[in-house]
């Protein structure tokens, strides 16, 4: 696994008092507690950390609310040899029937695809979003702290902002009184790219993180990250969905037949090896764009130990990596 220090913060050598670094792949929690259940979480969850993750990535509203808490659990014993975000902001609304029949819900999907969109339209009823109060901030920064059984988080993210929260200026300095009391070592947001890049622009002191979508589709917005300093990137969202994965084989095929790349480069990028499409993605967003980390959904151990093969060998060059980023955001 490679691994990255923490930039961008007010006092780097405080970060990382164990001389715990970031894993440049993160594992993403979206999904334990919610499409995937318990002992498919736990799994993972030991997967990913025999495979040397170090980054957990959860949030206050990932698994109706208990993701966080399966997570802290787990991490008992081997907290300081993790790196820890979550975020606020999107609330799971009270535990009710409908959540107790998530594992019926889980094994229909399973049986019947098809069925997976209605059950994405029926979970996002049981959140709230656009929380930003410092009410609840607090509240759920407390909460997140009680269910990861720790008393500091590596990050804290507002979730899914929109750009009005750069003017909420005590909400920004109530983030800053809580890096200071160390009771978090780092505050950002996890947003789309207009909202990331309003942050570019402005630049509150204070928000020192930022987690986006970046995949193929979009990887030109990596010339914008490459000029950054001082933050960590963190990208999520790599292969954009189903769909996205099917989106990206059909680019990844134009690219063989691209005139803007050398014969060499497309006689590899032709290659049959099911490893060639994660080691496109992830080393295209990871290598030299300024970007530190990137979070794919990955719950099945099989899909882990993959991606953490394609972090570790990649059969691309920084320069063939370099023009195929060009050839793409053409």
């Amino acid at each position: 696994m490679r691994y990255n220090v923490l930039p961008g913060a007010p006092n780097p050598g405080a970060l990382n008092p164990n001389d715990t670094r970031l894993s440049v792949l993160g594992f993403g929690c979206s999904a334990m507690l919610g499409r995937c259940s318990r002992n498919e979480s736990i799994a993972a969850l030991n997967t990913a950390l025999d495979a040397g993750i170090t980054f957990f990535d959860n949030a206050r509203s990932y698994g109706y609310g208990a993701s966080e808490g399966l997570l802290g659990d787990f991490l008992q014993g081997r907290r300081d040899k993790v790196i820890l975000c979550t975020k606020f902001g999107i609330l799971p609304v009270a535990r009710n029937w409908k959540q107790m029949m998530k594992p019926v819900a889980r094994a229909a999907v399973r049986l019947v695809p098809s069925l997976r969109q209605a059950a994405q339209r029926q979970a996002a009823n049981q959140f709230n979003a656009n929380q930003f109060s410092l009410a609840t901030l607090q509240s759920s920064l407390e909460t997140s702290l009680r269910q990861l059984r720790t008393d500091y988080l590596d990050m804290l993210l507002m979730h899914d902002p929109p750009a009005s929260v750069l003017q909420q200026h005590d909400l920004l300095e109530a983030l800053g009184r809580l890096v200071e009391q160390g009771k978090i070592r780092m505050a950002g947001l996890s947003a789309g790219i207009p909202v990331v890049e309003q942050t570019f622009s402005e630049r509150p002191p204070v928000l020192t993180v930022a987690q986006f979508p970046v995949n193929l589709s979009n990887i030109a917005f990596t010339t914008q990250t490459a000029q950054q300093e001082g933050m960590l990137l963190v990208a999520n969202h790599p292969f954009g969905g189903p769909a996205g994965v099917a989106a990206s084989r059909e680019r990844l095929a134009k690219l063989v037949k691209s005139p803007k790349l050398s014969a060499d480069l497309r006689e590899k990028l032709a290659d049959d090896d099911p490893q060639l499409l994660p080691e496109l993605v992830f080393n295209t967003i990871l290598d030299g764009t300024g970007i530190s980390a990137v979070i794919p959904a990955m719950m099945q151990p099989a899909h882990i130990r993959a991606n953490v093969q394609a972090i570790e060998s990649c059969r691309f060059t920084s320069e063939e990596l370099a023009d195929i980023r060009a050839a793409l955001a053409s």
